[in-house]
């Protein structure tokens, strides 16, 4: 008898631990997608919002090029933006409505339609700057886990939801524990690499530690590097009447 209630005490004793113990997460049944909607949430604010950016393009150490921006985001898919520096670029914006980008020249004096993967400066492209929200544009499958740079990181494959998406093919590294964006590799239609983004200097901002620079590097040629720093990013309201192409004559 007494080695009975023994028994049962050791079998209460073993069923009490596995019911306080932590129950991890399984990563087969994580939502790639939804590891990216988390990442997107602490690249920028969500809703609507301004961001100035300054892009910086250099070939080894030496400075090619620098251009300043004013960005007005309304919401995912409409987007303006103010071109402010150097003296010789004001005038310019862009509009972005939905999957369609306008330029307008201040010497053409209308606005002209360009494709997301149009330079701005460097290796960053149109829709590098007004494409920001990688959940929106592509769809996600998780191939793994590694470690990146002494963080254990989610590796995902992102293959876009049409054809003119900026990139077919991303592949992305997500923090485990934080979600907060790595890395990214962009390909080509063909599957080439052109590119990688590395996500840096996390500082608190609107709520959430964002990273606030971001170094594009050529695949071809490591010494083609160009550094997109996003100077502020601010919550605003915005008013829909800016984001048409009647309202980009504005910055002339």
């Amino acid at each position: 008898m007494k080695s009975k209630i023994v028994a049962l005490l050791g079998l209460f004793f073993f069923l009490s631990i596995i019911a306080l113990a932590p129950v991890s997460a399984n990563p087969s049944k994580l939502d790639p997608n939804d590891i990216v909607r988390k990442a997107d949430a602490i690249r920028v604010p969500g809703g609507s919002y301004l961001l100035d950016i300054t892009i910086t393009d250099f070939v080894g150490e030496k400075e090619k090029g620098k251009k300043g921006y004013k960005v007005y985001t309304k919401d995912l898919d409409h987007s303006l933006v103010e071109f402010r520096s150097p003296a010789k670029e004001r005038g310019k914006s862009l509009l972005l409505l939905e999957d369609d980008v306008w330029i307008f020249l201040p010497k053409i004096r209308r606005p002209v339609r360009v494709p997301l993967q149009q330079r701005l400066l460097g290796q960053v492209a149109v829709g590098d700057m007004l494409r920001v929200n990688f959940a929106h544009d592509y769809n996600a499958t998780l191939i793994g886990e590694e470690d990146f740079n002494g963080t254990l990181a989610f590796v995902l494959d992102l293959k876009a939801k049409t054809p003119k998406k900026t990139y077919q093919k991303i592949k992305y590294w997500v923090a485990k524990e934080t979600y907060r964006p790595l890395f990214a590799e962009y390909f080509t239609v063909s599957g080439k690499a052109v590119k990688t983004l590395t996500f840096e200097e996390f500082r608190l901002v609107e709520g959430k530690k964002r990273p606030m620079l971001g170094i594009f590097r050529d695949t071809l040629n490591n010494d083609k590097i160009t550094r997109l720093r996003f100077n502020k990013m601010t919550r605003k309201r915005l008013q829909d009447m800016m984001f048409t192409k009647t309202y980009m004559r504005t910055f002339e």
